[in-house]
């Protein structure tokens, strides 16, 4: 099992940052790196919604599930899924930090198939992956969300 956090402070309040994390039909696709679509197959958007997610492995769109586990707005989100060869657990923290938000992402992941050989590689290969992502979420809020 692999497990890290990464956190980003975001120039915006939690409730501005929670409502781009949480709505993954308009925003996911826009700062998670693999994603182009989501779709909510059920539920509301609290715990308990089923989402199909699609990314592309060359040409070919691949779908994978992922479950809302834990709302808490604006403080917390969590859920878990599938990305190719690895089944994943995840958390978002938000806290209040004056007119910002520090978010923190924990993530416990399992790697399948062959990947299970090389832990130390996807490790750090998932470690760049969310910062990455994380520091897309914070440009698209704080570039394109306006603040209330």
């Amino acid at each position: 099992m692999i497990e890290f956090e990464t956190t980003v402070r975001i120039g915006r309040a939690p409730a501005q940052v929670f409502t781009v994390l949480a709505d993954f039909e308009t925003y996911l696709a826009r700062w998670a790196n693999g994603p182009v679509a989501a779709v909510r197959t059920a539920g509301d958007g609290g715990a308990g919604t089923h989402y199909t997610i699609t990314a592309r492995a060359g040409l070919v769109p691949v779908r994978s599930p992922y479950e809302v586990t834990g709302y808490d707005p604006p403080r917390r989100l969590a859920g878990n899924g599938v990305a190719g060869p690895v089944r994943f657990q995840e958390e978002y923290r938000l806290v209040a930090d004056g007119t910002a938000t520090t978010l923190t992402q924990s993530i416990r992941a399992t790697p399948r198939g062959p990947f299970r050989l090389a832990p130390g590689l996807l490790r750090r290969q998932l470690v760049r992956l969310i910062a990455a992502d994380l520091d897309r979420l914070k440009r698209l809020v704080e570039t394109e969300i306006p603040q209330s």
